[in-house]
């Protein structure tokens, strides 16, 4: 029973060895490219000291962005980023198409019809902003919108976009609805500053369940998004994204990562961006699972002391019963050493014979006992992944609960792009070996001689009293 018990303990302890790198692989942290808001106004405070108008100052400030060419290239390294995303937002003109009336303009896109940014950028110039009347939030891919992650934006009809899908868009129901449009129609919408007109297919249609939702908001790609930017803001292609989260592969590389990044971008730090880790997620995962390895020593410390509690009873009882052939092996010339030894052979006989015995059945017990430990863990990454849209590194699911409205995803052509290629060959499938190795026995046996060894003390001692010719005198 004892060998059994420390068997389950070493092997939980192994098991929770093995879903600290699980969360480590599905949980691998963030590291975030953000503006530098203390270096933007220390900057503002020197140009306001030297003369320059207040007002003025905090009307125009903007804040720095990166480049969407440095954010891709910084995400291919595929040895630290699994997944990425960043954002651009910008207004377009609905040209003769009905928008949604709304009064209340509130900030994360829920509300305001035009230029207002959902996702707190700016525009990368100091040109004034131009308002349209629809705004184009735009996000690498739909797994990354606010809404989608928390689960108050769900598509109700047709499918998502993603980096590849040019030109294509998501737009509200009640937007849909009031221009009588559906899944694969098109809309044209007009920039703000060269009054071109783009062409836009309607790729889903999709529902919000906030209450302060503005139906004027359309999603897309970054890519279609800055098909409504301002020439110079465009700059050939090179525009600039905010918000540019890298999701790691392991929590462990992200300072590293961090450390190559400002290694290699000097220039973010001069363009008052700043490069930070957020590993909140895996922080929170592995603290249970630590609770679990703590728990997990506390048994085996309390099954070794109770072991040796037991063995050292049941090995005083067993020596007091057998008084009578020690005292006649004394009397014939076996020292106590010799009587001792006899005791701990017969101890280590058994011991080993139960040890065997619990290397067989305890190995089944531990297993199952690791394996639903486990479980938990692995059943959670599997909903998650289910509810990723297909995004590595996307953490959907809040406050509902539940599983979102799942709709369809494209399917990789050959052709495929980089990025998706890129993506495909990350997934890796993570395998969780928590049997029993021989390291594992090894500590069983050991654990188990040493509570032999305790547990003869106090009988030795007693063994070390006795007197033949007492022992003797006392059974006749």
């Amino acid at each position: 029973m004892m060998a059994n018990l420390v068997l389950a303990a070493i092997v939980v302890k192994s098991a929770v060895a093995a879903q600290m790198d699980y969360a480590k692989s599905t949980l691998g942290g963030t590291v975030t490219i953000q503006a530098n808001m203390d270096s933007v106004r220390e900057e503002q405070r020197a140009k306001i000291e030297a003369g320059e108008d207040k007002r003025e100052m905090f009307g125009k400030m903007v804040r720095p962005q990166i480049s969407v060419s440095t954010a891709n290239e910084i995400a291919s390294d595929a040895s630290y980023v699994r997944d990425y995303s960043y954002e651009l937002s910008v207004s377009a003109n609905s040209n003769e198409l009905e928008t949604v009336e709304s009064n209340s303009r509130m900030p994360g896109g829920m509300g305001g019809a035009g230029g207002f940014n959902p996702f707190g950028g700016s525009s990368s110039s100091e040109e004034t902003a131009l308002d349209g009347d629809v705004t184009i939030s735009g996000i690498n891919a739909y797994a990354y919108i606010s809404g989608v992650q928390n689960e108050s934006i769900e598509i109700k009809s047709g499918e998502y976009f993603d980096e590849d899908s040019e030109n294509g868009v998501i737009i509200s129901l009640d937007f849909a609805e009031l221009n009588d449009l559906e899944v694969g129609g098109t809309i044209t919408l007009k920039n703000v500053y060269t009054e071109e007109a783009v062409e836009l297919k309607v790729l889903g249609i999709y529902d919000s369940s906030e209450q302060m939702a503005n139906a004027n908001i359309i999603y897309a790609n970054t890519e279609t998004a800055a098909k409504f930017l301002s020439g110079d803001d465009y700059n050939d292609g090179d525009y600039n994204v905010s918000n540019v989260n890298f999701y790691m592969v392991n929590s462990e590389t992200a300072e590293e990562f961090v450390t190559k990044i400002n290694e290699k971008y000097p220039e973010l730090a001069e363009n008052k961006l700043k490069v930070a880790v957020d590993t909140s997620e895996y922080d929170a995962m592995a603290g249970s699972i630590e609770s679990v390895g703590s728990f997990a020593t506390m048994i085996l410390w309390i099954v070794m002391i109770a072991a040796v509690i037991i063995v050292t009873l049941i090995v005083t009882i067993n020596v007091k019963d057998r008084n009578y052939e020690m005292g006649v092996l004394l009397s014939l010339g076996a020292t106590k050493k010799n009587i001792i030894w006899q005791i701990a052979l017969e101890l280590v006989i058994v011991g080993s014979f139960g040890f065997v015995l619990a290397s067989l059945t305890g190995s089944f017990f531990a297993k199952a006992l690791g394996n639903s430990i486990l479980e938990s863990q692995m059943q959670s990454a599997r909903v998650q992944e289910e509810k990723s849209f297909g995004r590595p590194g996307a953490q959907v699911g809040g406050r509902n609960g539940g599983m979102p409205n799942m709709p369809n995803m494209p399917e990789m052509p050959d052709g495929a792009s980089m990025k998706q290629k890129m993506f495909a060959q990350k997934e890796e499938t993570v395998e969780l070996d928590i049997n029993a190795g021989v390291t594992d026995y090894l500590l069983l046996f050991v654990a188990g001689y040493l509570v032999i060894i305790l547990a003869l003390i106090l009988p030795s001692v007693n063994i070390l009293r006795y007197q033949p010719k007492q022992i003797l005198a006392g059974k006749e």
